[in-house]
């Protein structure tokens, strides 16, 4: 975007998808000793210093962030055959530890955690959506797929790679253990260290790089937007709300050139 350049559909590199637990937890003892109001200031205040670490990392080494949900974050590393990923991810992990225990103001302590999971291979990228709504950079094909198996055959503190990842690395990673999926047969290891790390290949983060606010504004929704004009900054506030989760298939992102337009109107 900064460079006003489009992006090929059709791309090779990593997955890294990172999950931390124990913010629920946190929010809901803020909430009790704190109040609705300044609990959720205070939420911002401690969990904005856990992402600042990790993406971090994940800029360290080339990656970016495609999204957020929940409490975790998917991320995209161009071209990585997965030395870099995996470094990355064992970086986050390392940048986790000063967050291991937050102790609230009353003194309760939360521990806070993560895993991370690592898949190569080929990807499908678009960015799909209704601009005066919201437009969404969207990864899509199998390595998700295994990315998401990966996840599931995760624990806290874990960084668990498809075996693809073991053997484009070969010698490079040092398993500790492998895990089978039951229902797939798949095999992951979970990764004990790297013999070396690459070299990291930071972003350019230079004011020259800074997007416009006519780049970004597509990708925020209407009344976020709306608020960050209005006051400057999104004010942290708790509120009573209702998730809906809308799963749908039939679209083969591997295959079917036409995937793109299919999931554009699909979502638009």
């Amino acid at each position: 975007m900064a460079r006003g350049q489009d992006l090929p559909d059709r791309t090779n590199g990593a997955v890294l998808f990172a999950d931390i637990s124990g913010f629920t937890p946190l929010t809901a003892a803020l909430a009790q000793e704190l109040g609705v109001q300044r609990g959720a200031e205070e939420v911002l205040n401690q969990i904005n210093p856990v992402y600042e670490a990790l993406i971090a990392e994940l800029y360290r080494y080339g990656g970016s962030v495609m999204g957020f949900a929940g409490d975790s974050i998917t991320c995209w590393l161009d071209g990585d055959d997965g030395h870099g990923a995996v470094a990355c991810a064992l970086a986050m992990q390392a940048a986790m530890r000063p967050f291991t225990t937050v102790l609230t103001p009353a003194g309760t302590p939360i521990t806070l955690a993560i895993k991370v999971a690592v898949a190569v291979g080929n990807a499908r990228r678009f960015i799909v959506g209704d601009p005066t709504i919201q437009v969404i950079d969207v990864l899509a094909g199998r390595t998700l797929d295994l990315v998401a198996q990966a996840e599931h055959m995760a624990m806290k503190g874990d960084v668990v790679v498809g075996e693809g990842v073991v053997q484009q690395l070969g010698d490079v990673v040092r398993v500790r253990e492998w895990r089978v999926d039951e229902g797939s047969g798949a095999r992951f290891a979970v990764v004990e260290s790297l013999s070396h790390n690459p070299e990291p290949r930071p972003h350019d983060l230079s004011p020259a790089t800074a997007l416009t606010e006519e780049q970004v504004r597509p990708f925020v929704l209407p009344p976020v937007y709306e608020r960050l004009k209005s006051s400057g900054r999104f004010l942290a506030e708790l509120r009573p709300s209702v998730a809906l989760f809308l799963k749908f298939g039939g679209i083969d992102y591997d295959a079917d050139e036409a995937a793109g337009e299919k999931l554009h109107a699909y979502i638009h």
